[in-house]
């Protein structure tokens, strides 16, 4: 089993462990603001599901029909992830008005600091392999994952502030205030992924330096080669390469083929640059200002 499936496998897991926490411990305490946060935990259990699926789907090999593979199926996925929370954020601030403020046994943080150790543990390995191995699906479930964190964070405040209401009546409110604020912070997460998404899947350019950079750096230290012009289009876990390459105008059209042919198997084939596709124009100026 590859790296990302047990990676995805293991946040799924950890999900609805702390999802089961979060609603009977949400429920039993009649605490709206903690059921809530059970809630968008348990939409990253049912969104892990569908990782999984995507992740799977775009490792698949190209067809006759599909010659760039099916890497963008990962922002496929990403988009449903993104549907979901904006629903799930909606149904959660119109909920919220429904609630009725209780005070919670203090012992509630100590229930909440169990769910935060094992969402950060799960934030910080998702995070280290996502990058490691340029997984767009596990990228995503961290951004994810960060929101979520951050509404256990807003729980445990409503629960110290709760303990307060009696002598302080608008604090009663706490629990209400609170529910609504997560279910803005999913509605934003939300927003997020699905721009960002959007823009991927209609293609979109690599605008990180330090990759392109990079890329440039390999293609410059070949022999034979003068300047090159290259686009980094993102495909989820890897890119396509548009290259335009001049060549020394003494070269013959023998020694240009040759050039062109080990160029492309050799970016191919160096696992740093996660480039699968490459196109090669060969040209014999390029405008430096571009």
């Amino acid at each position: 089993m590859k790296l990302e499936f047990k990676v995805l496998i293991y946040s799924m897991i950890n999900n609805f462990v702390i999802s089961v926490i979060k609603i009977v411990g949400g429920v039993i305490l009649n605490l709206g603001s903690l059921f809530a946060d059970g809630m968008h935990t348990l939409s990253d259990f049912i969104t892990d599901i569908v990782c999984l699926i995507g992740a799977k789907i775009s490792k698949k090999k190209p067809t006759k029909y599909h010659p760039f593979g099916f890497g963008k199926v990962e922002y496929l996925t990403n988009l449903f992830i993104g549907i979901v929370l904006l629903l799930l954020g909606i149904y959660i601030i119109i909920s919220s008005f429904f609630k009725k403020s209780t005070i919670p046994p203090i012992t509630v943080l100590i229930l909440l600091s169990v769910v935060f150790i094992l969402k950060l543990s799960a934030i910080i390995i998702m995070h280290k392999i996502g990058n490691k191995i340029n997984s767009q699906v596990l990228i995503t479930s961290v951004k994810e994952s960060m929101a979520d964190l951050y509404s256990t964070i807003g729980v445990a405040i409503i629960t110290i502030l709760l303990q307060f209401s009696n002598k302080f009546y608008i604090l009663k409110y706490s629990d209400i205030i609170g529910s609504i604020l997560i279910g803005i912070v999913i509605l934003k997460t939300s927003f997020t992924i699905i721009i960002d998404n959007s823009l991927s899947l209609i293609g979109e350019i690599e605008e990180d330096n330090d990759k392109i950079n990079k890329v440039r750096d390999f293609i410059n230290s070949k022999k034979g080669i003068k300047n090159t012009e290259i686009s980094l289009i993102k495909y989820g876990a890897y890119y396509k390469l548009q290259l335009n390459l001049e060549l020394d105008s003494k070269l013959n059209l023998k020694q240009v083929s040759r050039i062109e042919n080990n160029l492309k198997k050799d970016i191919i084939r160096h696992r740093t640059l996660n480039i699968k596709y490459v196109t090669i124009y060969v040209t014999n100026k390029i405008d430096k200002k571009k």
